[in-house]
C-alpha cells in the first residue's frame, strides 16, 4: 500500500517510515507526519489543480506544452566582482602577455607563467557574468525534451533528457571547506532511467531547490 504525505501529496517511500512504523517522512516537504495521516491523505492526482507559489527568484510559467522554471543567479556581489575582475585581469594577463605585445617578443616561459592566471581570469569572467546577467532555465515542451539551460544574454550551457526518463526529483545538499569555515550550497537532482543523473544548482538557498524538487517530483507523479 502506498501512502502520501498530507502536505504535498506524493508518495513516501517505505524506508522513510521509522521502524516503529508510526511516523513517515516526506524528504521533499521535509515534514513528519503519523503514518495514520499519510495512508487516508488525498493523492496529488485528486487533488484539485493548483501550484505552491514559488519561493522569491524563480518564476514559473505553464502552458499546454509544458513548464518553464527561470531561476535567477544575480546577486548584488557583483558589484564587488567586476572591480576586482577589472584589477586582477588587467594586472595578472596585462603584466605578462601585454608586455609580450608591447616589446614584440615572444617568450614561452613567460607565456606558460601566465597559464594559471589566464584560467582564473576566465573562471573569474563566468562568476562575474552569473551575477550580473545569469538565469538557469528548467523547461519542458512539445518535443518531449527536458532541458537545463544556464547562462544569459542569450548565451547557454545547456544540458537536456527525454522527459519521459526522468524518474525522480530530489532536494541535493553539497557542504565545502573553505578558510572561513564550512559552506553549504543546495541544488535539486533528477535521476534517470539511464545514465547519470542531471543537476541544478540553487546556490544557498535551500527553499529555492525544495520548491524546484517538489514541483519536478509533482509533474513526474502526475505524468504517470
Amino acid at each position: 500500500m502506498t501512502i502520501h504525505c498530507p502536505a504535498c501529496g506524493l508518495p513516501i517511500l517505505p524506508t522513510e517510515i521509522t521502524p516503529a512504523g508510526d511516523l513517515a517522512y516526506c524528504r521533499l516537504c521535509e515534514r513528519t507526519a503519523t503514518v495514520d495521516a499519510c495512508r487516508i491523505a488525498t493523492p496529488l492526482a485528486k487533488r484539485p489543480a493548483s501550484v505552491e507559489s514559488p519561493p522569491a527568484g524563480l518564476k514559473l510559467t505553464e502552458n499546454l506544452t509544458g513548464f518553464q522554471v527561470v531561476l535567477s543567479t544575480r546577486s548584488w556581489v557583483a558589484l564587488f566582482l567586476w572591480p576586482f575582475l577589472l584589477v586582477w585581469s588587467g594586472g595578472s594577463l596585462g603584466g605578462i602577455y601585454g608586455m609580450q605585445i608591447k616589446a614584440g617578443k615572444f617568450s614561452w616561459i613567460a607565456t606558460l607563467f601566465g597559464l594559471p592566471f589566464l584560467a582564473g581570469s576566465v573562471f573569474l569572467a563566468i562568476i562575474t557574468f552569473m551575477s550580473t546577467f545569469g538565469r538557469v532555465i528548467v523547461e519542458s515542451g512539445q518535443d518531449g525534451k527536458l532541458r537545463i539551460r544556464k547562462g544569459g544574454l542569450g548565451l547557454y550551457w545547456t544540458k537536456s533528457a527525454a522527459w519521459m526518463d526522468v524518474v525522480s526529483a530530489e532536494v541535493e545538499e553539497v557542504t565545502t571547506q573553505r578558510k572561513s569555515g564550512y559552506q553549504t550550497s543546495y541544488g535539486c537532482v533528477l535521476k534517470l532511467r539511464q545514465g547519470g543523473p542531471l543537476r541544478v544548482g540553487t546556490s544557498s538557498d535551500r527553499a529555492q531547490a525544495a520548491w524546484l524538487a517538489r514541483y519536478l517530483a509533482g509533474r513526474i507523479y502526475l505524468r504517470r
